[in-house]
Parts: C-alpha cells; structure tokens; sequence
C-alpha cells in the first residue's frame, strides 16, 4: 500500500512539473483587449524638476508638479483587432516654479483657473470648448499591441495654423508614431523585447530616433486577473536642421542641434482584461537650442529636466 501511495505521489508530481513546463513553454500573450463603448479612467500624479539656461548663460531653476484625470472611450473596434479612442482630460491642476515667477492652472467642469504669483489673473481668451482633449476629445487610432497607428485632428484649421510654425507637419506623418508597447507572440518571464526606429512626425529634415527594451519581470494570478509587471527604458533623440521663421526684415534662424528623452518605466498589465492597471515613469529631458537674430552672432538656450509620474486605474 505504501509503495502505491508514494507512486501515485510521483505520477502527481510528475503531471504538474510537466503542466508547469508546458505553461512556461507557452508564454504570455500581452495584448489590448478593447470592447465598443468602453470607458476607462486613470488618475495621473507628476512631479518634476529641473533648470532652463539663458543665452547669456543665467541658469534658473524650475519645479513642477500637478495631477489630472484621463478617461479613455472605446470609440470603434475595427476588423484588424485596432481601435479608435478618444481621450479626455475632465480636470486638471498643475503649478510651476521659474526662477522666482511661480504660476498656477487648474481645469474642471469646462473652467480654466490661472494665478500668477498667487494672485488670479483673467482666463484666456480662447474657446475651452475646443481646445483638444480638454474641450473635446482627441482621437487616436490604437493596436492591440500599443502602438499609435493615426492621430485623428480634431479641426483642421488648427492643423494649418500649426503647418505654419512647423513646415512639413501633414496628417499623413501622424500615423505609426511611437512603439509597440508589446511583442508579436507569448512572452516568457524574464524575456526581453528590444525595438528601435527613426521616424519623422515632423518631417524628413526633422528625424526622432527611438530605441526601446522591456522585459517581462514576472507573471501571475492575482485575485481574479494574470498580472504581469514589465520594466522598460526607451530613449528618444531628436535634431533640427536650421530653420529660418519670420519676415525677411525680422528673420530668426533656429536649429536644436540636441534634444534626448529617457524614460524608465514600470507597468503593471491586467493580462485578462487586457488592460494597464498602473504605471510608474521616471523620465529625463536634455535640450539644446541654437538661434541667430537680426545678423547677431549664434546664441544658445537649453533645459535640462527630471520628472516623475504616476498613472493608475479607477
């Protein structure tokens, strides 16, 4: 009887190292799931810190901090699995420090609050109502893996005022901004995804150069979801060739010989659900701007930033 019973131990064990070899073997599918109407919330902390240098060298010091809710709608699910959002910001605060200039803005209910050194000024003369992602949606087409496939533009009178100050901004380089948040296939825990592409949102003079790597640090149940925790870091680089703006009595050339953005980040995706539960991001920003004006010689002006954020679900 003995003998028996420590067989049918083993045939046991045996079975779950196997069920447990096969799962490994099968990964995890990281994936958006979007349903049609579906309304997602998340509220998003910030902080950040940093210094802003003058031509003349004067460097001021700058903070930052605020919060704001975001609510995401599933607009449309198309055939390909993609779907189109639209993205709101019912409230907003934020305040800022330049050098000893401190300011303050607040949003909620369709009303805008701005105070200038602690006292409240007039609101802007603008229409609220339209200002996108405040007033009224903005719209983006997305994959099921993360990845930006179109921004739709709200008006397109604001897409032409833009095309002024940014020659070569069209709506057709708005499509596949950015990078997939996922992989193609199953995902084994401790594996690595790495990615990198120029791409010109702004135009072939003006090329952003983005190298991403995530890595699947660890999947299981908890409660009635499969939580997965991925860390990430993708670095963005960007450079501006000359650009001469403004009327030929006044002209202004410009150029960003250096601008570099880090993030390091750590999410946590609901893998039955299909959906982000929370995300940490800590992120750096180096800029470097270069003008000339009036036949004056070349000066330079440039920031440096370190910001954190957090964004979690309702």
């Amino acid at each position: 009887m003995l003998r028996v019973t420590r067989l049918l131990c083993l045939g046991v064990l045996v079975a779950l190292g196997a069920a447990t070899a096969a799962a490994a073997q099968e990964g995890v599918v990281l994936a958006f799931k979007f349903t049609p109407g579906e309304v997602q919330e998340y509220d998003v902390s910030f902080s950040g810190s940093g210094g802003l240098r003058a031509p003349d060298g004067e460097v001021a010091a700058m903070g930052m901090q605020g919060s704001c809710r975001l609510k995401v709608t599933v607009v449309e699910v198309r055939p390909d699995g993609s779907a189109r959002l639209a993205l709101l910001v019912p409230r907003a605060e934020s305040r800022m420090t330049i050098g000893e200039e401190s300011g303050r803005f607040s949003y909620a209910n369709g009303q805008v609050r701005w105070y200038a050194n602690g006292r409240e000024q007039a609101p802007p003369d603008a229409d609220i109502g339209q200002v996108p992602m405040l007033g009224v949606p903005l719209e983006f087409i997305a994959s099921p893996r993360g990845q930006i496939l179109d921004v739709i533009i709200p008006n397109i009178q604001d897409l032409a005022e833009m095309q002024q100050m940014v020659p070569g901004l069209g709506a057709p380089q708005l499509k596949n901004l950015g990078e997939p948040l996922f992989p193609e296939g199953p995902v084994q825990v401790g594996e690595t995804w790495r990615r990198s592409v120029t791409m010109m949102p702004l135009g072939p003079t003006m090329p952003v150069t983005v190298t991403t790597s995530r890595t699947l640090d660890s999947h299981g149940d908890t409660g009635p979801m499969g939580l997965a925790k991925i860390s990430g870091y993708s670095e963005a680089t960007f450079r501006a060739s000359p650009m001469t703006v403004g009327p030929a009595e006044s002209q202004v050339t410009v150029s960003m010989p250096e601008m570099k953005h880090t993030v390091t980040s750590t999410e946590f995706f609901n893998v039955t659900e299909g959906q982000l539960v929370r995300a940490d991001y800590i992120s750096s920003l180096v800029t470097r701007v270069s003008f000339a004006a009036g036949g004056q010689g070349q000066q330079e002006a440039g920031l440096e930033a370190r910001f954190s954020a957090t964004l979690q679900a309702r």
